[in-house]
């Protein structure tokens, strides 16, 4: 029997594939219609093809929900096209690179071609064969919600609503306590999470809903570990978390007015391998195009406050080893008032509960007048490319700390030194100032768990978001 599971994942790589083959016959076209050589200009797809497909990862176009709404793809297309049209055309003319007429004639007639495939293929042929297959559930996976109570049997009653959003279908309870075999039976309970790896075997699921609000923050890390490792998808309730994260809108509503957050299983190659290949080649040309930014930054600190133009100090990243980080100096030169300071403002941040109030540094006569302005979009942060070049740290990952915060990560929150800190992550994008320190070490474990090509995609470009409007800065 084949697994629901695999025929989902297969599904998602035909689309790909076949978004591919749109694209590149796309261009091929224009080629044609312009009587343009492929040889001469190939490097335009190249850029074309990668930006696309960045793009339809960061709208989550091969995720369920956006397979059902098909249809909402041609619009999502469009914009794309248009994003992508106007980054490229700005890099060329502001660059001695590429034929700004030839590619404007080149980009016109493969938008149009692909606008046109894609409404015969993709809209229509594909919204067809969607139907087809979804009716028979060949796309549905099987899932299980772990723990009996009042909210978990209301989820149960919308799973048809789950099923039809989402594609999985609910079949069952497993319990965390035994129960009697009546009982079992009357409550639809599966089994035990002792026997979970056999029932998954049974009855062919690998996505699991844990919804308990009894289970503190350590035990239910300690019950989402037990699971991701070995190989299941959980979705957690928010009443299972810290709320004030659930105020950030990042995480998925299965059709119903719940809110969970996902915690996949782990990608090893990717965090070891790809992502620091990416990190190398990104920071390169992100600190090629920034260059001027640079300059221009160093030189204004420089000239209107005493004292060096970058902060180094040391900082705690992965496995707990310290490293120099470099920032641009956003504060008055007095390192030991602003570290004395510091101190205590991190105090008050890691043993309060509310979100909000204790923001770092956030002294007037501390912050120069130019600090503020780099503060409130991030570009204090810019130096810290250099850290990527010495190996300590990735584009995205969580905040750095300084040695006397290891103290306060303990337990689960640990989780967060077995990953490379980073310049930006989700803390930086969607909290900051907005959530706890219970709510940004959630936020830290969220990443070390699902830490993906696809989420380090949609990091990164809301973080732009953050630096253009300055979202949650202090």
């Amino acid at each position: 029997m084949i697994s629901r599971n695999n025929t989902y994942l297969n599904y998602k790589i035909y689309l790909f594939v076949l978004d591919t083959i749109l694209i590149i016959g796309s261009f091929y076209v224009s080629l044609l219609l312009n009587d343009y050589r492929w040889d001469e200009n190939y490097g335009y797809i190249i850029v074309i093809y990668f930006f696309t497909i960045l793009f339809y990862l960061y709208f989550e176009n091969y995720k369920y929900k956006s397979l059902k709404m098909i249809r909402e793809f041609l619009v999502g297309n469009i914009i794309v096209n248009i994003i992508i049209f106007g980054f490229v055309t700005l890099f060329i003319f502001i660059t001695p690179i590429g034929d700004k007429v030839k590619f404007i004639n080149i980009f016109k007639y493969y938008f149009l071609a692909l606008l046109a495939s894609s409404i015969v293929i993709r809209i229509i042929i594909f919204e067809a064969v969607f139907k087809s297959i979804n009716r028979i559930r060949m796309l549905n996976k099987n899932a299980v919600i772990l723990g009996i109570n009042e909210e978990s049997k209301k989820i149960y009653d919308k799973r048809e609503d789950i099923r039809r959003n989402n594609g999985l279908d609910i079949i069952g309870f497993i319990e965390l306590a035994r129960l009697r075999e009546v009982k079992r039976r009357k409550r639809n309970v599966l089994g035990h999470i002792d026997d979970i790896l056999n029932l998954s075997n049974k009855y062919d699921f690998k996505d699991v809903f844990v919804i308990d609000n009894r289970l503190s923050t350590s035990e239910l890390v300690k019950l989402i570990e037990y699971l991701r490792n070995r190989n299941f998808l959980l979705h957690v309730s928010a009443d299972s978390l810290n709320k004030e994260m659930f105020k950030l809108k990042f995480f998925d509503i299965y059709g119903t007015e719940y809110k969970f957050m996902d915690f996949g299983i782990s990608r090893i190659s990717y965090k070891r391998y790809l992502k620091v290949i990416l990190d190398y080649i990104f920071a390169f040309i992100f600190f090629i195009m920034i260059s001027p930014l640079f300059l221009a930054l160093l030189i204004l600190i420089k000239v209107t406050s005493p004292g060096p133009v970058l902060f180094i100090s040391e900082r705690v990243g992965a496995g707990q080893k310290r490293f120099r980080i470099f920032k641009f100096r956003s504060m008055k030169h007095n390192v030991v008032e602003n570290i004395e300071f510091h101190k205590a403002s991190v105090e008050r941040f890691y043993t309060g509960r509310k979100s909000g109030k204790i923001k770092k540094y956030n002294s007037i006569d501390r912050v120069t007048s130019v600090g503020k302005f780099l503060r409130r979009h991030s570009l204090d942060e810019l130096p810290q490319f250099i850290n990527i070049f010495t190996g300590s740290m990735s584009i995205i990952g969580p905040r750095p700390c300084m040695d006397y915060e290891v103290k306060y990560f303990k337990g689960w929150k640990k989780y967060r030194f077995n990953i490379q800190p980073g310049i930006t992550g989700l803390w930086q994008a969607y909290g900051r100032s907005r959530v706890n320190f219970e709510g940004m070490s959630m936020l830290d474990y969220y990443y070390y768990s699902n830490c993906s090509l696809s989420l380090d995609i949609r990091i990164a470009f809301d973080t732009i978001k953050v630096l253009i409007f300055g979202i949650g800065g202090y």
